[in-house]
This record gives structure tokens, C-alpha cells and sequence, in this order.
């Protein structure tokens, strides 16, 4: 039988079965939107969670100087680290896996610029910082330069809410506010961004002047953390130990003792937020698969009616030469077929659902929603299988038929 044939003798079986054809499609249709909706959303909420993680900073580690807990080198414990600048720069030599590493000064502090004054987090920094922390300029605007440190420059960097906040809808670059009663000059305005996480709050609401500008200003020597990031993610853990051994040389504490020094590891918290969201996803995965397989239930009982009301049609066919083969073969083409109409207009409503929610605008909430080619595959796979299983017992039932037994049913 060609593929016109066989869709044509489906129809005209089909229409003496109805209501049970439409229950069937719908119900296919149903389990496809489950299975493409469910994974689109857990993975676009994932890619969206992540994003925001990353917007701290891309397998960055966060650390604050602590209190010794343990005796060391003639040291009792209970001593207050006090890190200076030239300890952390020195790091990257001396621990081979690090990659990058900054030290930065921060402290809450009043800018005023005209008649909006605001209490904000300001924090010195190094050029190198900006990287680790994803700290990208809006257009026309510009970091912070090794100049500026190197020439205890008073030019700052602003979160772009603080700057629309001193400055309203004014272009903020080239613009001036006063820090304890010293001018500086608006070089950048950081690019907007969503984060889930911080440490003093978030960048669009703080300032990044140079380390040197913020010494000459505040008057600190100590620095209040460090930021660093290993080479590769594998060589993060022994980063980590070559930090505290260099350090604990430096300022005479036992690289053992952890409480010395406070790490945030947000490739730890990252991980653990990808192992949630896998969870997550193999839950929708398997409730979206349970409603598939629901539908594909409907499919086989259907078949198997259509195959017992074509019995002497079929007996006719192998009384005159129709091979076994020949009959499988058409029964699991028009199951395949049947599962085909319903999973199409499933994908075809997934897509228009997926549109939709972008476009009501919560790609802030949950991110851009993206039918992507795995969650494709992934139910394409199992709509095949569920086609197959669906078909094949009532296309072996039909296949095994007695033409003699069928023409006198």
C-alpha cells in the first residue's frame, strides 16, 4: 500500500469511529504539550537562573578575612586577619591554578549630586576586578583603567540605577558628584543586569572608584575581601588550598585552620542549583511522559477496535496474497501516522504558548521560553516509541489472522 492509500483507508476508518478518533488525537496532543511545555520551562527558568548567578561572577570565589581558631608559629588563636593589598596581588604567582584575583575596598558612604543625596555602597577596586565580576559598560561609557589607579584618579563607576537616581534621565557620563565633599567625575555607567545573589548589595546600586582613589580618600590599608577564579573549574578545589597555604605563610596562621579565612564558593552554589533543576526537570520530564503514555493507550485501543472492525477486509486481502509482513507494516504505519497528527498539533500549540508568554513580558521572572532542539528530540524520541508500542500488538494481532477464521467472522 502507498503513503496516499494509507492515509486515505485510515480516514475512512477513522470516520466510523469518531468521537473515539478525536479523544485519542486530543489526548496525544495533550501529552505533547505536557512533555514540550513542562521541559521548556524548567530548562528556560534553569538558563535564566543561571545567568543571574553568573552575573556575580563567572566560578568566582568571595573571600573575607576571618578569625584564627587555631594555634600557629608562636600565634594563639582568636587573632583578626588583617590582609593588606600587596598580600592578595602577590597570590597569582604563587598559586599557579588561579587565574585572576583582585583585592577590593567597600564601605557605605553619602553621594550627592545636586539635590539627591543617597547612602550607598562604594568600593575600590583594580582593573582586573571588573572582569571577575561581570562588570560590563553601557555604550559610551568606560571601566575603570589601570591609569586611573596608577594616578589616584577621582573618577568613579556607577550601577546604572544608582546613576539614573543622582542624575535622573540625564546622560550620567561626564556628570560630577561629591564623596566627602571631593568631586568626581562619571567615567561609566554599568550595562544593566539581574542578579541573585550579592555581597553589600547589588552593582546597579554601588559605585567602583580606584583602589588607590579610595586608600587616598578613606584612608584604608587593610583590604575588606578578595575575589578570585582558578584557571578551570577543575582546579578550583586546589586554588582554594594554594590560597590558604600562601596566605597562612604571609600572615602566619595554619593553612588548615578554615575559619581564618571566610569563603563564598559560588561554583559550589552553582552546582547545587544545577542538581535542583536537574530534579526538577526529570519530575516534569516523567509527569509529561505519564500523560503521553496515557494517550498513547488511546491510540492502541483504538487500533485495535479499527483492526476488529476491518477483519474480513483484512482476511479478503491475505486470502488473495497479502503477505503477514504486508499487514504489520500497515497497521504500524497508520498508528505511527495517528500518533504524527496529534504530536504535530501539540508541538504546533507548545510553539504558540511559548510565544505567548514571551510576549506578556516575565522574561525578568522566568526567562526567554525556548522550545530548544533537545526537548524537541527528547519527545520526538518518545512519541516514536509510544507509536511503536501502540501499534505493534494490534499489527501482530492483525498479521496473525486466519483468512479462513476472518472471512466467516
Amino acid at each position: 500500500m502507498n503513503p496516499l492509500e494509507l492515509v486515505s483507508d485510515l480516514f475512512a476508518s477513522l470516520r466510523t469511529q469518531k468521537v473515539r478518533a478525536i479523544s485519542t488525537i486530543l489526548g496525544i496532543l495533550w501529552g505533547t504539550l505536557s512533555v514540550v511545555l513542562l521541559l521548556a520551562f524548567g530548562t528556560s527558568l534553569r538558563d535564566h537562573m543561571r545567568q543571574q548567578a553568573k552575573n556575580l561572577g563567572d566560578g568566582i570565589s568571595i573571600v573575607w578575612p576571618g578569625t584564627t581558631t587555631m594555634p600557629f608559629d608562636g600565634y594563639g588563636e582568636g587573632r583578626a586577619l588583617r590582609i593588606e593589598p600587596a598580600h592578595v596581588l602577590g597570590l597569582e604567582e604563587a598559586v599557579p591554578e588561579l587565574d585572576l584575583i583582585c583585592p577590593e575596598f567597600s564601605n557605605w558612604e553619602v553621594l550627592r549630586a545636586g539635590s539627591n543625596v543617597f547612602r550607598v555602597g562604594v568600593s575600590g577596586i583594580y582593573p582586573q576586578f571588573q572582569a571577575l565580576r561581570t562588570l560590563i559598560p553601557a555604550e559610551g561609557s568606560r571601566l575603570i583603567h589601570d591609569a586611573d589607579v596608577r594616578e589616584r584618579r577621582r573618577v568613579a563607576v556607577l550601577g546604572e540605577r544608582l546613576a539614573r537616581n543622582l542624575f535622573g534621565n540625564e546622560r550620567a557620563v561626564g556628570e560630577t558628584f561629591t564623596l566627602r565633599g571631593a568631586p568626581f567625575l562619571v567615567v561609566g555607567v554599568l550595562r544593566a543586569k539581574r542578579q541573585t545573589s550579592d555581597y553589600g548589595g547589588h552593582d546597579r546600586d554601588r559605585a567602583f572608584l580606584p583602589a588607590t582613589t579610595h586608600g587616598e580618600v578613606f584612608g584604608r590599608r587593610t583590604v575588606s575581601n578578595f575575589v578570585f577564579r582558578a584557571k578551570s573549574p577543575a582546579l578550583h578545589e586546589a586554588a582554594t588550598t594554594g590560597v590558604y597555604e600562601a596566605l597562612g605563610r604571609q600572615l602566619g596562621f595554619d593553612p588548615r585552620d578554615r575559619d581564618a579565612l571566610g569563603v563564598w564558593d559560588t561554583n559550589e552554589e552553582q552546582q547545587m542549583v544545577a542538581t535542583a533543576f536537574l530534579g526538577m526537570n526529570l519530575i516534569f520530564g516523567l509527569a509529561g511522559a505519564f500523560t503521553l503514555i496515557v494517550g498513547g493507550i488511546g491510540v492502541g485501543n483504538l487500533m485495535f477496535v479499527l483492526v476488529r472492525q476491518r477483519t474480513r477486509e483484512i482476511g479478503i486481502r491475505m486470502a488473495v496474497g497479502a503477505r503477514p509482513a504486508w499487514i504489520l507494516t500497515e497497521v504500524l504505519g497508520q498508528t505511527a501516522l495517528l500518533v504524527a497528527i496529534g504530536g504535530a498539533a501539540g508541538f504546533a500549540l507548545s510553539f504558540v504558548v511559548a510565544a505567548g508568554t514571551n510576549a506578556l513580558g516575565l522574561e525578568n521572572e522566568i526567562g526567554h521560553v525556548v522550545i530548544s532542539p533537545t526537548v524537541a528530540g527528547w519527545t520526538i524520541g518518545l512519541l516514536s516509541l509510544i507509536a511503536l508500542l501502540a501499534g505493534y500488538f494490534p499489527a501482530r494481532r492483525a498479521a496473525r489472522l486466519d483468512p479462513v477464521a476472518a472471512l466467516a467472522d
